[in-house]
């Protein structure tokens, strides 16, 4: 599972107006929903739900917030570059700007293991990350994200 058949042009979103971790997640969740035909609230209540469990903000201004969804459903990602950083309580303190959530069916598990690495290594590359934070458009972003 590559990055390139996690996201499409639709799922990739430049200087976005995000004010809170929830705000975040609340557009995430309507973004997903849109690509994958279920309910925006319920996406939302998952992705709640696991940051619960431990917040899924990696550090270096990065969450990848990750939810598992039914099987009849396609594995599909959504990337944000907010405006300027949010709380969202990551290990490192730091304030996030760059938002990856992906959502995997129930039974794709492995396969999602291994493009969250692909995602992870890639956003860990310092100069691939202020390429990031410098795109100014959406296709900017999504070509910079699919190469």
């Amino acid at each position: 599972m590559k990055i390139s058949t996690l996201l499409n042009k639709d799922s990739v979103f430049c200087q976005t107006a995000c004010t809170s971790k929830k705000g975040a997640l609340e557009k995430i969740s309507i973004i997903a929903a849109q690509q994958l035909n279920l309910d925006a609230q319920e996406l939302f209540e998952s992705l709640i739900a696991r940051e619960k469990i431990g917040s899924t903000g990696v550090g270096s201004g990065i969450a990848l917030p990750h939810v598992k969804i039914s099987s009849d459903s396609p594995a599909t990602a959504v990337f944000l570059q907010c405006e300027s950083g949010i709380d969202y309580d990551s290990y490192d303190g730091n304030k996030v700007d760059i938002l990856f959530a992906i959502f995997v069916p129930e039974d794709l598990c492995k396969e999602y293991l291994a493009a969250l690495s692909e995602i992870s290594q890639k956003l860990l590359d310092k100069q691939f990350l202020r390429q990031l934070r410098c795109a100014k458009t959406n296709e900017e972003l999504f070509e910079l994200l699919t190469l």
